[in-house]
This record gives structure tokens, C-alpha cells and sequence, in this order.
């Protein structure tokens, strides 16, 4: 859904986007430095040397692409030139670096809140381009996962896991990691974040593992938990008990339900079975060109969800000393109805 920037514009104000992020999404070019200025009379997007060529040939229609020179001097000629008194510009800057361009803008530069809250909303009801790059990126991670399968084996580490998983994602076109993989096992599976270790498999672990990769910017996420060896009875009540917390979520989604509803679902059984302080995060994200994106299905989150929106569905039990368990689908929002963008089998896999 792209977002309509008028009522930020006029003859005496413009906007002017600076997060790499944003950028991207506004402007279809991919950089880690530039300028979007949007005006009531043309947009402008400032790029240095790095990016010229790229950014002439993907920037959408309309925008006029300008070599960076000295942004001071560029920038206030065209505000001289159309007069403009105030810019609007995001809230997730730095206060060094708003400050650094007062000192070198000649208007008013304001923060916009709501400017902020629009871009998020609007990036997270994606367009089927959108959906199919997060879907290829998901493939990406699917394939990646089903050769590690025939790695897994006792003795193997939780970073030899984790740089394997890495590097197939990049040898099947991942642009890069979509965050840093997640591989840990037996008590180190407890934390829902760990990062990996030098410590092997062995026999009766759970390896839980968190991963996504990235394709046109766009990113995938998924967690799955396996058993090296044999699954104890606990292993395997714990396992589907979040198994069932997770479908019960899933069913929940549609366009129109609260987020806390969803959190809820999922919560509330896992609580019933006697494990809801085990049960220490919120139970899915929003995805898109960032890992964790607007909505954020928590139990605080009155917000409703939109046709159009992937969000994650991940609750987890985590039992310090023992185990933990963990898994992760992405959902894409419909009216009435949810579609899984996770094809990966969710049945216990035992190695």
C-alpha cells in the first residue's frame, strides 16, 4: 500500500525521508545513504557516486535522481527556489543527526510522529510483488533447511549449524541473512534468542532454529524445533502443546481481529496446560523489508490486523535447565481468511 504523502506538502512544505528503509520503499532504490525529497512541484532523491547509475535505472517514474555533491548547498537551493519554510521528516533519526542538518538546512526541519506511524502502517499491507518477494525469500530458507537435514548429526555445533544454514541460503540467492541465525540446543534451547555456541549435539537434545533470508530487500522468518536422537515423553508433551498453541493462533487470523486476540489464542492454551511463565514474548511480528515490522501480535496490542499484512505466528515454551520449544509460520492476512507462506512440515522431526 503506498502511502500519500499530500497532506505533509504545500507550497511552503515538503518531506524529507532519510532511513535507509523508507527510502527504499518510496523510492524502489536500495542504498545505505541518500535523501528523498518530496515537494508539491517534484521529488528528488540524493544519491552519491555509488548509487547514480543504479538508482537512474530503478527509481520509479517521476522521481529525478541527483548526484550528491555537498547536500547543504543542493538542498537549500531547491528551498530557496520553492520557497519552502518547514520539512517534515521521520522521528527514528538521531538527535546528532537532526541537529546536524539544522545547522545546514535553511528552514525549519520538524519530526513528524504520525508521519512515522503512516510509513509503518502502510509498508506493512503488503502488494502481491511484495508478498511474492517475501514468498521466494521463504522458499530461499525452506530449501536451505531441507539440506541442512542431511548435516544434522550428533557432534555437529550450534555455530557449525548456524554458518550452514548461511551459507545455503546465500548459495540459493539470499541477499544476505535476514538476521542472526539462531541454532541452539539442549539447554541453551531455553533462550528464545541464544546465540550459537561452541557446544555439540548430542543424543535427547532439542535444536530449535530461527533463520530467514532476503530477497529485493524483503525478508522471511521461520523457527523449528527438532530432537537429536529420541524425544523424551516431556519433550514431546511440550512440543505439540506449542504445536497446538500455534495452529489455535493461526486459526484466529483474518482481517478485523485484534492482535491481542491472536496473542491470546495462543497464550491462554499454553497457560491452561500449566506452562504461561514459560511463555515469555509476544506471539508474532509483522515482516516485510525490516525482520520485525508493524503489527506486533502482543497481549497489549489493541491495533487490528489488515487484509494484505504478514505477520509471524511463534509462541514457545522455554524451561530453564531443560529445554525450550519454538515454532514460527508466516501468515499472510485476508479478509476472512489467512494463507501460511510456511510450507516446511510442522510434525516433530527426530534425527
Amino acid at each position: 500500500m503506498m502511502i500519500n504523502l499530500d497532506k505533509y506538502i504545500s507550497s511552503r512544505t515538503a518531506v524529507l525521508i532519510c532511513t535507509d528503509v523508507n527510502r527504499f520503499y518510496l523510492t524502489g532504490v536500495k542504498s545505505s545513504a541518500g535523501y528523498f525529497l518530496k515537494t508539491n512541484v517534484g521529488d528528488f532523491l540524493f544519491v552519491d557516486g555509488r548509487y547514480f547509475e543504479m538508482a537512474n535505472k530503478t527509481a520509479k517514474n517521476g522521481i529525478k535522481v541527483v548526484l550528491l555533491s555537498r547536500l547543504s548547498k543542493q538542498l537549500n537551493e531547491i528551498i530557496e527556489r520553492f520557497k519552502i519554510e518547514t520539512l517534515f521528516t521521520e522521528t527514528d533519526i538521531t538527535v546528532s543527526f537532526l541537529n546536524s542538518l539544522c545547522s545546514i538546512i535553511n528552514c525549519k526541519i520538524t519530526p513528524q510522529e504520525s508521519l512515522n506511524e503512516e510509513l509503518l502502517v502502510a509498508r506493512s499491507v503488503k502488494t502481491e510483488d511484495e508478498i511474492q518477494n517475501v514468498i521466494f525469500a521463504q522458499r530461499i530458507a525452506e530449501n536451505a533447511f531441507n539440506e541442512l537435514l542431511n548435516y544434522i548429526k550428533v557432534g555437529v555445533t550450534e555455530k557449525d549449524i548456524a554458518l550452514f544454514l548461511d551459507y545455503e541460503m546465500r548459495k540459493r540467492g539470499s541477499e544476505g541473512v535476514a538476521f542472526e541465525t539462531i541454532a541452539v540446543s539442549g539447554k541453551n534451547s531455553s533462550m528464545p534468542h541464544g546465540v550459537p555456541t561452541d557446544k555439540p549435539l548430542k543424543e535427547g537434545d532439542f535444536l530449535t532454529l530461527d533463520f530467514g533470508a532476503v530477497y529485493k530487500g524483503y525478508h522471511s522468518d521461520m523457527t523449528r524445533t527438532l530432537a537429536i536422537g529420541y524425544a523424551s515423553e516431556k519433550m514431546q508433551e511440550v512440543y505439540n502443546l506449542v504445536l497446538s498453541a500455534q495452529e489455535r493462533a493461526i486459526e484466529k487470523i483474518s482481517a478485523g481481529v485484534a492482535c491481542k486476540n491472536v496473542d491470546a489464542a495462543a497464550r491462554d492454551f499454553i497457560t491452561k496446560a500449566g506452562f504461561g511463565g514459560n511463555f515469555n514474548h509476544s506471539t508474532g511480528h509483522g515482516v516485510g523489508l525490516c525482520i520485525h515490522e508493524y503489527p506486533n501480535l502482543s497481549n497489549r496490542n489493541d491495533a487490528k490486523l489488515t487484509a494484505g499484512q504478514i505477520v509471524t505466528v511463534e509462541p514457545g515454551v522455554y524451561i530453564e535447565g531443560e529445554f525450550g520449544v519454538r515454532i514460527e509460520d508466516m501468515i499472510v492476512v485476508k479478509e476472512n481468511a489467512r494463507e501460511n507462506l510456511t510450507n516446511c512440515p510442522k510434525t516433530l522431526i527426530i534425527l
